[in-house]
């Protein structure tokens, strides 16, 4: 967990500044290390680590339909200041998704 206040306002100006990152009740990053990947399935393994992030992140979309909240993914991120944000090396280790949870608006 993140104590530094200014996590939220990176993560946030990373997404290009769509506000309602700053303003979810949660934000949901996900990462990879492409070695996990790539060492079982090749080249395949970089495709495949996309294509499970997108899957749980459906399953995010999921769980905040069943409590009556809202979700929204985000793909549009400046990779660098994100990874950079996290503190991870963007190489090895980089983000690939990133997913909000909120109230629905009324």
């Amino acid at each position: 967990m993140d104590t530094d206040p200014g996590t939220a306002e990176r993560v946030t100006q990373a997404c290009f500044n769509q506000r309602f990152v700053m303003q979810s009740a949660a934000t949901f990053i996900w990462t990879a290390v492409a070695y996990r990947m790539m060492w079982r399935y090749g080249e395949r393994g970089y495709r495949y680590m996309h294509l499970d992030a997108g899957h749980v992140c459906q399953n995010l979309y999921l769980a905040a339909e069943a409590i009556g909240c809202g979700a929204c993914a985000i793909a549009a991120f400046h990779d660098d200041a994100l990874n950079e944000a996290l503190q991870i090396d963007g190489v090895e280790h980089f983000a690939v998704y990133v997913g909000v949870l909120g109230k629905k608006r009324g």
